[in-house]
């Protein structure tokens, strides 16, 4: 990765500048949108599992990669942990899991909690009902640290 556009970070990992961000990218849409991104030189592609587009990322990725156009070290993924994941290590291993499947990858570079509330398993998202919110809790929030720190 050329350290032109990157930003070295207090660990010294290195990221790339800029992004091209999915989220409201339509399926059908975002898949193009990501080749001609990789293409142009973008090399940090950001989704998170609530956008309901990573499978379709994914195959534009390995599309790049079987043309050569990249490898995957070459590209920074970073996603994101859903707040309906929120509630039990299983169901952050889970979330996790279907992200790395639906991205076709083995790794990721950069995978962030989307928020601090959590929503109740099945609650209709966007249209939140009272009581679909699982409010902020510190321990709840350590426990999901611990998980994916391991």
């Amino acid at each position: 990765m050329s350290n032109k556009w990157t930003v070295t970070l207090n660990n010294g990992e290195v990221i790339p500048a800029f992004g091209l961000g999915t989220w409201q990218s339509k399926k059908g849409e975002v898949g193009k949108a990501v080749d001609i991104a990789i293409r142009a030189g973008y090399r940090h592609i950001d989704g998170a599992y609530m956008y309901m587009n990573e499978d379709e990322i994914g195959e534009a990725l390995q599309n790049l990669y079987k043309e050569g156009i990249v490898k995957r070290e070459d590209i920074f993924i970073t996603s994101k942990l859903s707040s309906f994941h929120l509630q039990s290590k299983e169901d952050i291993l889970e979330c996790f899991q279907t992200v790395l499947k639906n991205l076709q990858t083995d790794y990721l570079d950069l995978f962030l909690i989307h928020g601090p509330l959590g929503f109740k398993k099945g609650a209709p998202f966007p249209n939140l009902r009272e009581g679909d919110i699982i409010d902020y809790d510190e321990e709840r929030i350590a426990m999901v640290w611990k998980v994916c720190l391991s």
